[in-house]
């Protein structure tokens, strides 16, 4: 044998010994099962040409020859796997494997039973080499065998150019050098030399080293061949109560599980390939684009609540759960999502409080009980001296009797107001309003006492989607608790701020403060500092607040004041806005 064939037979066995490792790498991927077939066809071809040139006779030299007729499929596995690599959507369909491998079944058993294509090998300097036949049949598998690889090649270097992706292009690049060079050289060596009768023999053997030596780097530093996305979900996600998502670095769907398809009704082919935010509303794709971005540093995200939309626009409210998927070398290729169903859990929260509201008002009974004798007892005073007295009481003591029974009415209803709105649901109407503008209507129904000092410092720039009444009430209820803190001079601050797609309302007094043991639980009904009353408004306040999606905070100083901040997203209730009622409101 001579050094050359010596060389040539060394990089058949490379060829072949790669093509092991990457199906080892994973046994069920369709593309390591291709990348391994090719590897074996090139090197029964690879061998069978160089025993073919080491042959003693032409008998051996021809039996040689007639096993590397093997050399289609190798051709059509070259495409095959160019076409799966490149993610071509040409291959899904089944029968366009039958376009692939008909033609190489054809070629094969022409030059296996015939020598229509190839005629028995003659000696060259190089050893025993087979001669084209020039028929027609030699003609038509000639420009099939070179449009193929030509076609795979240009569908590698069309797959590098596509992506943006820095180490996705360096991969893609290394693949499509690592396959170009051995085609363009069994190109220029086996086909075009032959078809000008030049006599150089196949350099396209030798050249699969470069084939190993690309491709094993591509391995050992991009992972390629390692991961695959469908067989990593088959195993872990398909039996999961949850549903499951597994996405490339580009946030595509590669894989979702059963649970995923029943609970949002879309069917597998309508999610496979599609951006993640497929599942998700307008209104919450730039929460999802910030949790991956949270994703990138963090790499473990748990819970974050979000509303995804089903195929027929069902809200769904879930906790998305995600974490990076990671190579054996530590590179991010990809991600794992779990979304937890809560819908169900938020409906019976929601049961709960409504349960624990009304439980509270068979609580507020005695109380009520208590509050109303007070002003039932003044009214039945104040009745017995107009009935009983009536002649003998001057005007004066007939206006403070009647005087009694107004305020004692407006007691009582007080009370039962502040009853039924604890024990209603809100379903905030939102309008379009500026902060500003529910401080100045709050303000026009209060009475501020002359000896203290209103600084309205509220910014009116920012519109926001609320109720108006409904956050007016709270403001109202805020500002005259205020009032009743401060026993003398002293001074009321109103600001605004917008922070993190919110704006926080803050009203601040010079008042006497919150006592310390009664301050964690001030949104509690039935506590409460003062003499009079039930302890019901802060409660309201925060009911009327949170059915904005928002939240209302204190913090407090003994003998120094207190701040209410009120928080509300700018947007929160814009997707519920009728059309009727959009446009600037005041």
């Amino acid at each position: 044998m001579s050094l050359f064939g010596l060389f040539s037979m060394c990089a058949t066995f490379v060829c072949l010994f790669l093509g092991i490792i990457v199906f080892n790498f994973n046994r069920k991927s369709r593309l390591n099962r291709i990348f391994l077939l090719a590897t074996v066809a090139t090197f029964i071809y690879s061998f069978s040409t160089v025993m073919m040139w080491s042959a003693g006779n032409p008998i051996d030299a021809n039996f040689w020859n007639k096993v590397g007729t093997i050399w289609p499929f190798f051709v059509a596995l070259v495409l095959n796997f160019a076409l799966i690599f490149t993610e071509n959507e040409w291959i899904k369909n089944k029968y366009n494997y039958l376009v692939l491998y008909l033609p190489a079944v054809a070629f094969f058993l022409i030059d296996l039973l015939s020598y229509q294509i190839n005629k028995p090998p003659i000696m060259k300097y190089w050893g025993y080499n087979d001669i084209p036949s020039g028929t027609w049949i030699y003609a038509v598998s000639t420009i099939w065998s070179a449009v193929l690889p030509v076609l795979a090649f240009a569908l590698c270097i069309r797959y590098y150019l596509k992506t943006k992706d820095a180490s996705d292009r360096q991969r893609r690049k290394l693949i499509t050098i690592g396959f170009g060079i051995p085609v363009v050289t069994f190109i220029v060596t086996n086909i075009a030399s032959r078809s000008f009768n030049l006599d150089i023999p196949n350099m396209g053997i030798l050249s699969t080293l470069f084939l190993g030596g690309f491709v094993g780097y591509a391995i050992s530093r991009f992972d390629l061949f390692t991961f695959d996305a469908a067989l990593a979900a088959e195993n872990i996600i398909s039996t999961m109560p949850d549903s499951i998502i597994l996405t490339d670095t580009n946030k595509k769907m590669l894989q979702v599980n059963g649970r995923l398809i029943n609970y949002t009704g879309y069917i597998k082919e309508e999610l496979i390939g599609q951006p993640i935010t497929k599942l998700f509303e307008e209104n919450q794709k730039e929460k999802c684009s910030k949790f991956f971005e949270q994703l990138k540093t963090k790499r473990v995200i748990r819970n974050q609540e979000i509303t995804i939309k089903t195929k027929i626009n069902d809200k769904k409210q879930v906790l998305l759960s995600g974490s990076d998927v990671k190579s054996k070398t530590g590179r991010v290729i990809g991600n794992v999502l779990v979304i937890h169903d809560i819908t169900e859990l938020k409906q019976i929260e929601e049961r709960l409080v409504k349960a624990e509201r009304l439980a509270s008002i068979g609580e507020l009974a005695g109380q009520i009980g208590h509050d109303l004798r007070n002003p039932l007892a003044g009214i039945k005073n104040a009745v017995y001296l107009l009935e009983r007295k009536n002649d003998r009481l001057t005007e004066e003591k007939r206006k403070e009797s009647l005087a009694v029974i107004a305020d004692a009415v407006e007691d009582a209803n007080r009370i039962v107001t502040s009853l039924i709105e604890y024990s209603s649901e809100f379903n905030p109407e939102p309008q379009k309003c500026t902060p500003k503008i529910l401080v100045e209507n709050a303000l026009a129904k209060i009475k501020i006492p002359d000896r203290l000092t209103f600084r309205n410092e509220v910014a009116d720039e920012t519109q926001i989607w609320v109720d108006k009444t409904l956050m007016e009430n709270v403001l109202i209820s805020i500002i005259k608790n205020a009032l009743e803190a401060i026993p003398d001079i002293g001074v009321i601050q109103t600001r605004s701020v917008q922070k993190n797609g919110s704006v926080e309302i803050s009203v601040s007094d010079s008042g006497t403060g919150i006592p310390q043991n009664v301050l964690p639980n001030i949104f509690t009904p039935l506590v409460t500092t003062k003499a009079k009353g039930m302890g019901l408004s802060l409660a309201i306040c925060k009911r009327m607040v949170e059915s904005h999606g928002g939240k209302i905070t204190v913090s407090t100083l003994e003998g120094k004041g207190s701040t209410f901040t009120v928080v509300l997203p700018i947007k929160g209730l814009e997707n519920k806005l009728a059309p009727e009622t959009s446009g600037y409101m005041v």
